[in-house]
């Protein structure tokens, strides 16, 4: 997530050169029309691109509203993880019966926890955990969740197992016992959700539409341009079609919210939160560092 209010101009360009590359030969083309070409026939091309710009603002517009929404429910998702995370160690602090019996037992569920959100976050990103899963997994669990399809669900596999084997050892009542497990419920939902948001992006025919649609309009932009402006058609033209660049590229990218990028809701932060809640619920002192953001703003 960016958190800077600067604007970096050489990170715009390098997220964007593909298409200011193409808008360029498509200025140079223009500019070598101009002299063969009618003025009254570029002229009438104004209407065109007045008709494709108005129609492509709408497309873009619903493009990155949906996107915004994904990427908002997803940061959502993970603001609750947090929320829940807390409240689950809060329960099997509070809740779960005291004594020495169940002291490992609490610090194993509350551990488990932060395991299951840094694991998570690796696993939407497609990277394998470091050593931020170290002190708070068994090698042994670790091992057998990293051959499952789906790591994260097997730590909730792991904490329900603990749960039961409390409750059948009479250390949870009944009521303590659907309270935490509804919580790890939550935990599955939020898991689910996250995969949902990854595995269904944006209809690409719509993608491909807009796609399309730009590169049509920047390449009549410039031509139409000529017919009125002559040479003045170069800077004109690279700041109108530079704007519909960074608006086509603003909503193609937040729309993945779990994809290792500048743009990604800040797992790697929320994660740390949660590791350094939960290990303050232990009564540890050597916590780790938050999260800072990096180089010009990029929160991750």
């Amino acid at each position: 997530m960016i958190v800077t209010r600067r604007i970096s101009l050489i990170k715009l360009l390098g997220f964007t050169w593909p298409r200011l590359l193409l808008l360029v030969v498509f200025i140079a083309i223009a500019c070598v029309l101009y002299e063969f070409l009618d003025g009254e026939l570029l002229r009438a091309l104004s209407y065109v691109t007045g008709f494709l710009g108005t129609a492509l603002a709408f497309l873009i517009a619903f493009r990155n509203n949906h996107a915004y929404s994904r990427w908002w429910e997803a940061h959502r998702i993970w603001s609750k993880l947090k929320y829940d995370s807390r409240s689950f160690a809060l329960l099997v602090q509070g809740l779960v019966g005291g004594g020495d019996a169940t002291a490992a037992a609490r610090e194993e569920l509350i551990r488990r926890q932060v395991a299951f959100a840094w694991w998570l976050n690796r696993y939407l990103r497609k990277l394998e955990p470091g050593d931020e899963l170290d002190g708070l997994v068994s090698d042994e669990e670790r091992g057998r969740a990293a051959r499952r399809q789906t790591p994260p669900l097997a730590l909730l596999q792991s904490q329900a197992a603990e749960l039961k084997r409390m409750a059948s050892d009479g250390l949870l009542d009944s009521y303590r016992h659907v309270r935490l497990t509804e919580l790890i419920h939550g935990f599955n939902e939020a898991l689910g959700s996250c995969e949902r948001l990854k595995k269904t992006p944006f209809p690409m025919q719509y993608t491909w539409f807009v796609y399309y649609t730009l590169v049509v309009f920047l390449f009549v932009l410039p031509l139409s341009l000529a017919g009125h402006l002559g040479f003045w058609t170069i800077p004109f033209s690279l700041v109108i079609g530079y704007a519909y660049i960074m608006l086509e590229y603003v909503g193609r990218y937040i729309e993945t919210p779990f994809e290792n990028a500048v743009n990604d809701v800040p797992m790697d932060s929320i994660s740390r939160t949660i590791e350094i809640d939960l290990l303050e619920l232990l009564g540890e002192t050597d916590l780790p560092e938050p999260i800072r953001p990096r180089g010009l703003g990029y929160l991750y």
